[in-house]
């Protein structure tokens, strides 16, 4: 099988490039940065159509052809990895196209696979290089599957689709091609190597990341000890982690595939980190000309976010929505623009919902457990929350009442599903509490549980999350405690919050609505799809080993999703995939998993005046790695 009809019209579409780029009069157009021409012109670089692949990847610029030159001023928190993963992010074998509507080629041209969706074979550019101007290869990506994954003791990050270390087998077909073999169909594949999670399979250098394991170095461990670390693991994963950790975005020796490269990296004592122009980037513009346009990238570190907002309404950011894009924000935000050079750009937002709150299913405390997981329950604090309250005090009523469902831009959007049990009724939500015999109340007029306790609620929250988010919570807190139901809010770190999560130490965990929109890609709010479906993690455990300690066997609905979804990956046929999704969702909605609030503001993005190539309407998410997907090499500056 073919990979989708899309996909192979961009391979085809690459083909034909390639062959125009090998006449010499196309060539002939090849064009660079100055610094990189004089160094060519110097001996110390290779010409640039010896840097770049037989059959680059053609960016067609949203507004116009660029110039070179300049640095991309940001502002940001040293340890933020998902800011510099967004930047300088999305070096990954497919993509999903800007507006998160279908997957194309990016350092693979395309795909085959077979018709039971266990083996795929990936096509990649011919002639990519590394930043230090060695060659990519099938063996590269051969290395990451077998030597890292297939390690049953890496204890690195493992992404969702290789679940462990006998999830894949990867084979180089040629220098070119790479077959890699999955243990379970998952028709889902090039999708997940499109999104976050898949970035990391074209990231690991073989050439320099094996030098840091035993196999391939039998002195790594003397290495190891030498250079002050515990163990040769230890030691690799300072060298060679995954992007979701510090020292990727900090390792000038270790080669990449991004645009820009470290040359001052970040520390918790740097008052910036800054990236430098790959002189072997892959990407060229519709005249010939290698990206990227600008020089360098350049984040300058606050203390917290309030000093980030600062700076960057003072214009010292060209470029920026991350950590400043707070519904109390905008004023000045907006206020700012015209004094500060700067244009405001709106997203759309993926998420469905502010705050959704998913109470925890599969409690250790079978009291609670039993109360949690009564759809009545549930359906009563949904009606005891006052949404206008929450959308007039924080937002100015600009959002709406939405319940955890998907948005009207999915195709799986359902009115009604976005707006039950969203009523403000408190009379209603105290006569279903009622009707459950939960009538005794203690002095403070709390209900009690069955074991005579109060229905205390305890929210693990973190300082992570926005301060609507926050508000929205407290103010939940207030609506609950009327009809007789105490919310706990508590507030730790994100590290500790996860572990209480992993260790099911958890009344409920509010969190963001992720899954509005690109919903087969996240899930979590309407299955067990993931360690993230806080209202059923023993589910999730469920699903991927019934025999787990952490496991907690699922009612019939929830086994049914679980088996819906096993299908849906295991076919590659788009319409059949989102059959069975909307069955998934079908179940979501009557079982009422999770409560929604109210849903969101579009995201605002502070644009540089002079800042060319931004595109409009482009929705933010994590899995896109919003705006990864537009090419970020293709921004530029206009002076005139």
């Amino acid at each position: 099988m073919k990979g989708n009809i899309q996909t192979r019209k961009r391979t085809l579409l690459a083909a034909s490039i390639a062959a125009l780029l090998a006449t010499p009069a196309f060539a002939a157009q090849f064009n660079e940065a100055p610094d990189l021409k004089a160094l060519v012109a110097e001996g110390k670089l290779p010409s640039v159509e010896q840097r770049l692949p037989s059959d680059p990847l053609v960016v067609t610029p949203f507004e116009a052809v660029g110039q070179y030159g300049g640095t991309l001023n940001l502002v940001g928190l040293w340890g933020d990895n998902g800011h510099r993963m967004r930047i300088l992010g999305n070096n990954n074998l497919f993509s999903f196209n800007h507006t998160y509507t279908d997957v194309g080629p990016s350092l693979a041209t395309g795909y085959e696979s077979n018709a039971d969706a266990t083996e795929y074979t990936i096509f990649l550019r011919k002639g990519m290089k590394w930043s230090d101007g060695s060659d990519f290869s099938a063996d590269d990506i051969v290395y990451y599957v077998n030597d890292v994954l297939g390690d049953p003791n890496h204890a690195g990050n493992r992404p969702l689709y290789f679940k462990d270390y006998k999830s894949a087998k990867a084979e180089a077909v040629d220098k070119h091609t790479v077959k890699i073999s999955l243990t379970e169909p998952n028709g889902l594949f090039i999708r997940q190597l499109a999104g976050v999670d898949g970035s990391n399979i074209a990231a690991f250098n073989k050439a320099y990341c094996s030098q840091f394991q035993p196999q391939f170095n039998a002195n790594v461990e003397k290495e190891a000890k030498a250079e002050g670390f515990s163990s040769w693991r230890e030691y690799y994963e300072v060298k060679c982690p995954a992007h979701y950790f510090t020292p990727f975005y900090a390792n000038a020796d270790r080669p990449t595939m991004a645009p820009w490269v470290v040359e001052t990296p970040p520390s918790a004592n740097a008052p910036f980190a800054e990236y430098v122009r790959n002189p072997y980037f892959w990407q060229v513009d519709t005249a010939g000309n290698q990206l990227p346009y600008i020089d360098s990238v350049k984040w300058t570190f606050s203390e917290n976010k309030e000093e980030m907002l600062l700076r960057a309404v003072a214009g010292k950011t060209d470029f920026q929505s991350r950590h400043i894009d707070n519904a109390a924000n905008r004023p000045i935000i907006f206020g700012n623009a015209e004094k500060s050079d700067y244009k405001v750009m709106l997203r759309p937002e993926t998420r469905m919902n502010v705050l959704v709150l998913g109470l925890n299913q599969n409690s250790k405390d079978p009291v609670k457990r039993e109360l949690f997981s009564n759809k009545d329950f549930r359906i009563a604090l949904s009606h005891a929350i006052d949404r206008w309250d929450i959308s007039e005090t924080i937002f100015g009523g600009a959002v709406e009442p939405y319940q955890a469902a998907p948005l009207e831009a999915s195709p799986f959007y359902s009115e009604e599903f976005a707006n039950q049990y969203t009523d403000f009724d408190l009379d209603k939500a105290n006569k279903m509490l009622d009707d459950m015999g939960l009538t005794n109340r203690d002095k403070d007029g709390f209900r009690l549980m069955e074991n005579g306790e109060r229905i205390r609620i305890e929210a693990l929250s973190t300082t992570l999350v926005k301060p609507e988010t926050r508000d929205a919570l407290e103010m939940v807190k207030k609506h609950w405690g009327e009809i007789g139901v105490m919310l706990d809010v508590r507030i730790v770190d994100r590290s500790l919050q996860n572990s209480m999560r992993f260790a099911n130490d958890y009344d409920v965990i509010p969190w963001y609505g992720d899954g509005g929109v690109g919903i087969i890609d996240e899930a979590r709010w309407y299955m067990p799809y993931s360690p993230e479906s806080t209202f059923g993690l023993g589910w999730y455990n469920w699903s991927a080993n019934p025999n787990s300690d952490s496991a907690v066997e699922p009612p019939a609905a929830v086994k049914k999703q679980i088996e819906l979804y096993s299908q849906l990956r295991k076919t590659s046929d788009k319409q059949k995939q989102n059959a069975l999704m909307q069955e998934i969702i079908d179940i979501a909605q009557e079982n009422f998993f999770a409560i929604g609030t109210v849903n969101n503001l579009p995201n605002v993005v502070i644009v540089n005046e002079k800042l060319r190539n931004v595109p409009e309407g482009m929705p933010e998410s994590y899995n896109l790695m919003t705006p990864a997907p537009m090419r970020v090499g293709q921004l530029w500056f206009d002076n005139k």
